[in-house]
């Protein structure tokens, strides 16, 4: 049997790397608006956030009155489908980090949806 004692250091987390994305969100308020208008937000995101935590930052932090359909948020219901640059995507699993950050992130509502 040997007696050998393993020396072991804590471990530290290695720190997740932040960057600062552009959302642009086409929103629309029948209230207050005619047309669909595009508004602009700069959010410091971190490497394993999605683009749902992008929008719950805003709508948390920045716009209250930013809405946006979703339930689960871990790509099961599908409710929190939308146009993520272009394409049809679950906001709840696009990363955010694999998308091109180096231009702003357009989010808007699945076509033929108000």
């Amino acid at each position: 049997m040997s007696n050998a004692v393993m020396e072991s250091k804590p471990a530290t987390p290695d720190e997740i790397p932040k960057f600062t994305a552009t959302l642009v969100v086409r929103r629309f308020d029948p209230e207050v608006d005619d047309e669909p208008r595009w508004q602009n937000f700069e959010v410091e995101m971190y490497g394993t956030d999605r683009v749902l935590d992008a929008l719950h930052k805003i709508k948390w932090e920045q716009d209250g009155s930013l809405t946006f359909r979703r339930s689960c948020a871990h790509g099961v219901c599908g409710s929190d489908a939308m146009r993520i640059n272009g394409r049809n995507r679950l906001a709840c699993k696009t990363l955010i980090k694999d998308l091109d950050i180096s231009k702003p992130i357009t989010i808007e509502a699945i076509k033929g949806l108000p």
